[in-house]
C-alpha cells in the first residue's frame, strides 16, 4: 500500500512546466504565476517488470490536485520558482476505500543562465521539502512523501527562427533521502525531457514533450524493495491560448508510454497563467 500511495503523488511530475520554454529564464523584475488543476482516474498501473496491468482486487486510483507556481526574475540571467500543490488522493479496492487531502510537498528551484546565444544553456537545482503530511500506515494514502529530495539539472534550448518555434531539452539527477518514519532509503533518479514548440499566431501556440524518470533501487535495512523503484515515460501534447497579452490558458494531456511502479493512463491538466 505504501508504494501505491507514494506513486499517486508523483503524478505532479508529469504536469510541471516552465514559465518560458525550457532553458530560457525570466528577465529581471518579471513575474509569472500559474494556477493549475490536474486529474487522473485509472484502474491500471505499470507493474514491477514494466507490464501494464489492472490494479489487484479491482483497485481504482484517483488523483486530483490544485497546484500553484510562482516564477520571478531575480536578474536577467537568474530566476526562481516556487511550487506548492494541494492534493485529494484516493485508492479504492474490494477491501477498503482510502482517501486523503491536504497540502503537498513544497519545491523551490533557482536557475542560472550561462549562455544566451546561439544556444541557450541554463543550470539549476530543486529542493523538495516534506511539507505534506506523511502517515506511516498501510491503510492511509498520504499527501506527502515524508523526505527531502535534491535535484541538479542542465537545460539547453534553441530558437528555430525564422520559424516561430523552439526546441529544448533537460537532463537532471535527483538525490532522494531516507524517510525517517519508515527507514526506507529511496533510490536516486535520472530525469530528462525534450520539448518542441510552435506559435501559430499571436494567440495560439502548441508544444509536444517527451518526459522521463528512471529510478535506482530503494532499500530498507539493506534490502532492495522492488515496489519502490519507479520509472515513467510520457508523451505530452499541449496547446496554449493567449486570452490577453499577459494572461493565458494551457491544456495538456500527458500520456504514459511505459513505466514501472507507476499509475498508467493519461493525465488531464488545465493551467491559468499570468505574466506581470
Amino acid at each position: 500500500m505504501l508504494s501505491r500511495s507514494l506513486l499517486a503523488l508523483t503524478l505532479l511530475f508529469a504536469t510541471s512546466s516552465r514559465a518560458q520554454a525550457g532553458a530560457w529564464t525570466l528577465p529581471k523584475g518579471t513575474h509569472w504565476l500559474k494556477a493549475g488543476f490536474m486529474f487522473q482516474d485509472t484502474t491500471e498501473r505499470y507493474f514491477l517488470d514494466g507490464e501494464r496491468i489492472p490494479y489487484f482486487f479491482d483497485g481504482r486510483n484517483q488523483t486530483r490536485a490544485l497546484f500553484f507556481e510562482y516564477v520571478g526574475g531575480l536578474t536577467n540571467r537568474m530566476d526562481i520558482k516556487v511550487q506548492l500543490p494541494v492534493f485529494d488522493v484516493s485508492f479504492d479496492d474490494l477491501s477498503d476505500e482510502r482517501q486523503s487531502a491536504g497540502l503537498g510537498d513544497l519545491r523551490i528551484e533557482p536557475r542560472y543562465n550561462l549562455i544566451r546565444d546561439p544556444v541557450v544553456l541554463t543550470v539549476g537545482g530543486t529542493i523538495k521539502f516534506p511539507t505534506g503530511e506523511f502517515i506511516n500506515d498501510a491503510e492511509i494514502v498520504p499527501v506527502g512523501e515524508g523526505q527531502y529530495d535534491f535535484d541538479v539539472f542542465a537545460e539547453v534550448g534553441r530558437s528555430l527562427w525564422p520559424a516561430n518555434g523552439y526546441v529544448t531539452g533537460k537532463i537532471g539527477y535527483r538525490f532522494r533521502t531516507e524517510n525517517p518514519e519508515t527507514g526506507i532509503a529511496f533510490g536516486d533518479e535520472i530525469l530528462w525531457s525534450t520539448e518542441l514548440g510552435y506559435r501559430f499566431s499571436p494567440k495560439l501556440s502548441s508544444k509536444i514533450l517527451f518526459r522521463g524518470l528512471h529510478g535506482f533501487e530503494s532499500t530498507s535495512f539493506g534490502l532492495d524493495i522492488q515496489t519502490l523503484r519507479r520509472e515513467i515515460v510520457y508523451i505530452e501534447p499541449g496547446i496554449h491560448l493567449n486570452l490577453t497579452p499577459t494572461h493565458g490558458i494551457e491544456l495538456t494531456v500527458p500520456i504514459s508510454l511505459r513505466g514501472r511502479n507507476w499509475p498508467a493512463g493519461p493525465v488531464f491538466t488545465v493551467n491559468f497563467i499570468s505574466l506581470f
